[in-house]
């Protein structure tokens, strides 16, 4: 567990990964609470299936997990998606504590470039945390519009203009059947 200098009513906000189911399970509930309790996301969209190939970050408040961060992988870069914090914990700096924690994990892996896909509505708190966008306008249509973000991993050495990776999907991935293959294949 790392300690890091946040504190809540003299209480220290700790972040740690994911080890364990028990800590797996954690990470779900805050998530359900905030996007599904409070944002009203449907179930299928809020798990869709990455989550055990991902990497959680969990922040507490001495036992009790207040807020957690999925990373995915790729070659080149890391994405971190799913930040959520209980709301009567939000305004303390975690959300910004899962964010640099997940900044130095992926430093450490090697990573160049952190990638994230904001709701409209919050590209000024992650501009605010040091990300600018990908591309000047958001990148996706229908109802549910994304902002693509990006920033360097190592903060002293800044991001060159670039274009979307190809790797990066701005776009919502296939839906599988239960096997696992996109729906509509000629196999199902």
């Amino acid at each position: 567990m790392s300690t890091m200098a946040v504190s809540i009513d003299g209480k220290s906000v700790t972040t740690r990964l994911a080890m364990r189911m028990e800590d797996s399970l954690q990470a779900f509930a805050v998530r359900a609470a905030c996007f599904i309790g409070e944002l009203d996301v449907p179930y299928s969209e809020e798990f869709d299936g990455h989550d055990f190939g991902a990497t959680h970050i969990i922040a507490y408040i001495g036992d009790e997990p207040v807020g957690t961060l999925r990373v995915r992988w790729f070659q080149s870069f890391a994405m971190p998606e799913r930040l959520a914090v209980i709301q009567r914990y939000r305004g303390h700096g975690i959300g910004q504590l899962l964010i640099e924690r997940c900044r130095k994990l992926a430093e450490s892996r090697g990573s160049t470039m952190l990638y994230a896909q904001a709701l409209p509505g919050d590209v000024k708190y992650w501009e605010k945390q040091g990300w600018r966008r990908l591309v000047p306008e958001e990148t996706s249509s229908g109802t549910k519009r994304i902002v693509a973000m990006v920033r360097a991993v190592d903060p002293s050495k800044p991001l060159p203009e670039l274009d979307a990776p190809q790797a990066i999907v701005l776009r919502r991935e296939a839906q599988l059947d239960a096997s696992g293959l996109p729906l509509g294949t000629a196999s199902n």
